[in-house]
């Protein structure tokens, strides 16, 4: 068939029909692949990969931190907004972080549960034993 009456069976401009055939001449495909417009990414591919990693390995890093690790390692120097719209265009968020008591226990919790549930509630008397951990996180939030 001719270049019109391919133009003419489609319903498509007889120009857009040439390039097409243009392309398929020149590449064997029907498009070109899209050229990005604007400017380039400032994070790499590999930046981001590092980033990610440092937030794997670290979920509760801060912004500056990474900054800092990216500025060391790999001498790259982006703002922190550059580094959080990286991450939320990534699908990653910032979430509260929380922490079960290590004395948590369900077996235990089951029986206590077991033990008092046919006492009265006004029979129950609660004591909370608060201590100071220094080893807890002081960080209240965290990626993912």
């Amino acid at each position: 068939k001719s270049n019109e009456d391919i133009a003419i069976d489609l319903n498509m401009p007889l120009r857009v029909v040439q390039r097409v055939q243009q392309t398929w001449a020149e590449i064997g495909e029907v498009c070109r692949d899209r050229r990005h417009k604007g400017r380039p990414p400032l994070l790499s591919t590999q930046n981001t990969k590092f980033m990610l990693a440092l937030i794997d390995q670290t979920p509760d890093i801060y912004l500056d931190e990474i900054q800092e690790y990216l500025y060391i390692q790999h001498d790259v120097d982006v703002s922190l907004a550059t580094i959080s719209r990286t991450l939320h265009r990534l699908g990653y968020g910032s979430k509260k972080l929380s922490k079960p008591a290590a004395e948590r226990c369900a077996d235990a919790r089951r029986d206590f549960i077991m033990a008092i549930g046919n006492e009265p509630v006004d029979r129950i008397v609660c004591a909370d034993e608060s201590a100071v951990n220094i080893l807890t996180s002081y960080r209240r939030n965290g990626w993912s």
